[in-house]
């Protein structure tokens, strides 16, 4: 620990938004607090460049190098950072505290990890480090005090972006790395155990010619987790006891094989009456199509949604909104889990008191898709968008499609992408391929459902209101301005009939 004058902040103090807390580490030219940001009561980390350096004019310039790399990060399984601040006497940026143990710790007290969680963790490791990889971005070599690990195995790193030329070779040591902690944790003799520990050493065996990448590793373990949570649904007893009745069959009161027959022959009558009745008049129900899934939009300089242009690496977004069929695949890959495996790919700050991720009058949103009848007096089948999702909802989806939620900027990219976001024209209820692509082949952008955004923003026509969640585009129910309708709204709680969602991704991406 340095010694009382070498430290910028003193506990209890509030500098600025934030409440000093504890001490926590120095590294080389940094100091490590806990703190607390008052105007939301958050706890966070405040990181500093040390007070002997604070004058030093390189050491300011590569400091502030690094903040910006890291505020750059944009991705739910890296830390982000909140804020960075530089005057005369504080040079210092406050970084998202992350919850729960580091694998340090899990690994100092000598704990084990089923493999189903242990595979869940590789998977989140490495596909928060493909994200990094993607983008080109040089990082702090890893190690197990950056793995951060939920009560529920949820897994997300510390942000170690630094400015630079990214380096192969810290890439193959983190893979080894993470191989051999987890190796040391995977618990042994239990369903999945000689799979994920195959996973576990050909990521930690340093004689490999080429070693596995991030997203090799990232498909594999996913592919290990989901067999894991179908052999366990499998594999639980099924609850099946018929009851017996213990009384005899009574004769019936009256025997009339003339009434019998008559009333048969009435009844054959009625349904064959009734069946030529329906299939004539019925409408065809619509089959789920296969309809195009994401759509690459390239890197460039594009207009951002308050005006001041943005420069995007290239991605890839839903070519539409997500689809009742498809939604209906998602819960029912949340039933073949146990139910202490429901939450997997719920977000960490979702409410206690939300339970399930069904819709809103799902049962009869579903039911209607199914069969071709109509909902809430619109017609809609399984190629309708999903409505009636909150954010946890969207969120959790994302999760399980290894994708996340696009932000503000990115969606609004994706609408400016070779041409005008004002041009483009709403389609009113329908399916989500129905209305007219932009140049880019990307339906929906100007309504059909208005979509939820990924995080939280300030907005700019009421700077004095703290930053909050956005929903962007018309819907049916709210046709105006198009794709260049947006809200802001103050909880990730809301649903409504006419709000949905697609998905976003670094890198292209196969069902």
């Amino acid at each position: 620990m340095p010694a009382e004058t070498d430290h910028n902040f003193v506990k209890g103090t509030q500098i600025g938004d934030y409440l000093i807390g504890d001490f926590i580490t120095r590294e080389t030219n940094t100091l490590t607090y806990s703190a607390t940001q008052v105007s939301v009561q958050r706890e966070v980390v405040l990181c500093s460049l040390a007070n002997d350096l604070k004058t030093d004019t390189e050491a300011r310039r590569e400091f502030i190098s690094d903040v910006q790399i890291k505020a750059s990060v944009d991705h739910p399984l890296i830390s982000s950072v909140l804020e960075g601040v530089k005057n005369d006497t504080q040079c210092f940026f406050a970084m998202e505290k992350l919850h729960g143990a580091t694998l340090e710790a899990i690994h100092a007290k000598g704990s084990s990890i089923a493999p189903i969680d242990t595979a869940r963790i590789i998977r989140n490791i490495a596909g928060a480090n493909q994200y990094l990889e993607s983008r080109k971005i040089a990082t702090l070599p890893l190690s197990p005090q950056h793995v951060v690990i939920d009560a529920k195995f949820h897994c997300r790193l510390c942000n170690r972006a630094v400015k630079g030329e990214v380096n192969p070779d810290t890439a193959t040591r983190d893979k080894q790395l993470i191989g051999q902690v987890l190796h040391d944790l995977l618990e042994p003799g239990q369903p999945g155990s000689t799979r994920t520990g195959s996973l576990l050493d050909f990521m930690a065996d340093p004689d490999r010619d080429v070693p596995l990448s991030w997203t090799q590793i990232h498909d594999l373990a996913d592919e290990v987790e989901r067999q894991l949570a179908q052999q366990r649904q499998l594999a639980k007893p099924k609850d099946y006891n018929p009851i017996q009745s213990p009384t005899m069959r009574m004769a019936p009161a009256v025997s009339s094989s003339s009434i019998g027959k008559l009333i048969a022959a009435i009844t054959v009558i009625a349904i064959l009456a009734g069946l030529i009745y329906y299939f004539s008049s019925r409408k065809p129900i619509a089959r789920e199509r296969e309809i195009p899934d994401m759509v690459r939009v390239p890197a460039g300089h594009y207009p951002g949604p308050d005006g001041a242009p943005v420069h995007l690496r290239e991605f890839w977004i839903d070519a539409h909104e997500v689809t009742i069929g498809e939604y209906a695949k998602f819960l029912q890959a949340l039933n073949i889990l146990n139910e202490d495996q429901k939450t997997v790919y719920q977000h960490e700050d979702q409410p206690d008191n939300k339970t399930s991720h069904l819709p809103d009058g799902w049962d009869n949103l579903y039911d209607a898709a199914k069969h071709g009848t109509l909902w809430n007096g619109l017609e809609v089948d399984l190629n309708y968008p999903v409505v009636g999702v909150d954010w946890w909802d969207a969120y959790a989806y994302a999760e399980w499609k290894g994708r996340r939620l696009p932000s503000r900027e990115e969606w609004y990219a994706a609408c400016s992408a070779g041409g005008d976001p004002g041009k483009l024209v709403g389609s009113g209820w329908a399916p989500v391929d129905q209305s007219k692509p932009t140049i880019h082949g990307i339906y929906g952008l100007a309504g059909n459902v208005s979509e939820w955004m990924r995080k939280r923003t300030l907005n700019p026509a009421d700077p004095s209101m703290p930053a909050r969640y956005i929903i962007s585009g018309a819907s049916y129910l709210r046709p105006k301005h198009g794709a260049r309708a947006r809200e802001w709204v103050a909880s990730r709680n809301l649903r409504r009939a006419d709000l949905g969602f697609r998905t976003f991704s670094t890198s292209p991406q196969e069902d």
